[in-house]
């Protein structure tokens, strides 16, 4: 290709960026420019005489067939669609609706800020536009700019309009943003609106699930499946919110639901299999993680899983499996944990620190392993005047974030982050999580080069009869005190 050529084609892709953000006249003077030094240029001629005279008023108005002939063309040939529109708006400058029209086909071809550049020409041809200003948050929504998206759904609101899609949408971008009592109002004005809305019983239900309220989320997914039986995401949620309740048979009856009607549905497969253990039915867990395998074969949670039942060696959990169970298990943990199962480790702990060491011994810098909640941090807060939580679970981070115990929250897998980290602790904590690390050695050391001379380690472990550890069937790893020490 010459080097005439090549120029040509480079400014008339930047004359057809202009054309597409409306700047006529410079896309204009630029296939005029392509013209005069290669007068041949037939895209060039064709662009240019397409844009025919579009001052204000010359052109002929809108017609209902020129707009129909644009939804036609969107049906079958978005491209041409969006070419037709925008030559469509060019020659009629002044129509709010065709403009919306214009960023329903940019956003169906995933061009959202093309799409944001129509709609609001529409709205400001047309402030009160209802349809375009919707259109405008859900392309927000999808450049991730929730916030000016809730701003464009409070703007409907404010004008009293009384669509349950515009409640339910402005539910889910609040639910984006955490704000999950917000999101449950907008669901519920939605329900007002509409009483058989499946679709905002069931976000409502994710939105108490997120705010640990289960048993009010098992009545708005009872409530979807009592407008759809076959609703396969409610139908799942509510197998969890069974789950999570330890109503292992109930779950398990869902799940075999899903699985009938879905027999390659890993999800479902997953969560029977954990109702089967939970149920002592270890034959049949194993029967199903094994189904799991035969779909995805490289799957490390349920491999694992699999592994544990069946007595095999591992040296670690994966972090897959770690992040999946504590994320999922996040809401419920500290309840369960200090309620249901009377869990005393890091209090135990403490005691145990508190006879070996003096009563008023101070720590400049202290790190928790596997920090969870903050439930250990909460035992030895006094102690330190500084605190750093190091875990795999998003989830449990957030809960941990809440209690304002630490100065600094890490994400990630703990031999990494401290190999890779600069800074020293005189006091480490490291409760109930050598049961999901298997071989301790790599922590052990990374932990060492990371402590102050003085410092002091603090663990615990389930204990193994004899050799070093152990994987155990419930996907635990027990440990030899021995080995440890």
């Amino acid at each position: 290709m010459s080097s005439d050529a090549s120029s040509s084609k480079d400014v008339f892709s930047r004359a057809r960026a202009l054309e597409r953000k409306h700047q006529i006249e410079e896309a204009r003077e630029l296939y005029e420019q392509i013209l005069r030094d290669n007068p041949g240029h037939r895209k060039a001629r064709r662009a240019l005489d397409s844009l025919g005279d579009t001052a204000a008023g010359s052109a002929a108005p809108l017609t209902e067939a020129e707009f129909n002939r644009v939804l036609t063309l969107a049906k079958s040939d978005l491209q041409r669609a969006a070419s037709e529109a925008a030559r469509l708006c060019r020659l009629h400058p002044a129509q709010p609706a065709l403009e919306n029209l214009r960023g329903v086909i940019l956003m169906q071809m995933h061009s959202y800020v093309d799409a944001l550049d129509a709609f609001g020409r529409a709205l400001k041809l047309e402030p009160g536009f209802s349809d375009a200003l919707s259109n405008l948050a859900s392309a927000l929504v999808a450049l991730g700019r929730n916030e000016e998206a809730v701003s464009c759904y409070e703007r409907m609101l404010a004008a009293n309009i009384k669509d349950p899609d515009i409640f339910f949408n402005y539910g889910n971008t609040l639910q984006k943003l955490g704000r999950n009592l917000d999101a449950i109002n907008a669901y519920k004005h939605a329900l007002n609106l509409r009483p058989l809305f499946s679709a905002a019983y069931n976000n409502m239900g994710n939105a108490l699930m997120q705010l640990g309220k289960g048993d009010q989320a098992q009545t708005c997914y009872e409530n979807v499946l009592e407008i759809e039986p076959g609703d396969d995401r409610a139908t799942r949620h509510l197998a969890q919110v069974h789950a999570a309740g330890s109503r292992f048979q109930v779950a398990e009856v869902l799940y075999q639901r899903l699985l009938a009607r879905n027999p390659q549905d890993v999800d479902a497969l997953g969560g029977l299999a954990t109702c089967l253990i939970n149920a002592g039915n270890q034959e049949g867990a194993i029967e199903a993680l094994q189904r799991v395998m035969a779909i995805t074969p490289s799957a490390a949670a349920p491999r694992f899983l699999l592994d544990a039942l069946c007595g095999n060696a591992r040296q670690c959990a994966p972090p897959e499996y770690i992040q999946s169970l504590f994320d999922g298990y996040a809401d419920r943990f500290e309840l369960e944990q200090t309620v249901s199962l009377g869990y005393r480790g890091p209090a135990e702990l403490r005691e145990l620190f508190g006879e070996a060491v003096p009563a008023d011994s101070q720590h400049s810098s202290a790190l928790d392993i596997g920090c969870g909640t903050g439930l250990a941090a909460a035992a030895f807060k006094s102690l330190a005047s500084r605190f750093t939580g190091i875990d795999l679970s998003s989830e449990m981070l957030v809960r941990a974030g809440q209690k304002h115990l630490y100065d600094s929250l890490l994400n990630g897998e703990a031999v990494e982050l401290l190999t890779a980290s600069e800074g020293n602790f005189d006091l480490v904590l490291c409760c109930d999580t050598l049961a999901y690390i298997g071989e301790p050695v790599p922590l052990f050391e990374a932990v060492a080069a990371r402590t102050l001379p003085g410092g002091h380690f603090l663990c615990s472990t389930e204990l193994a009869g004899s050799g070093t550890c152990s994987l155990q069937p419930s996907a635990r790893f027990a440990h030899c005190p021995d080995y440890v020490i």
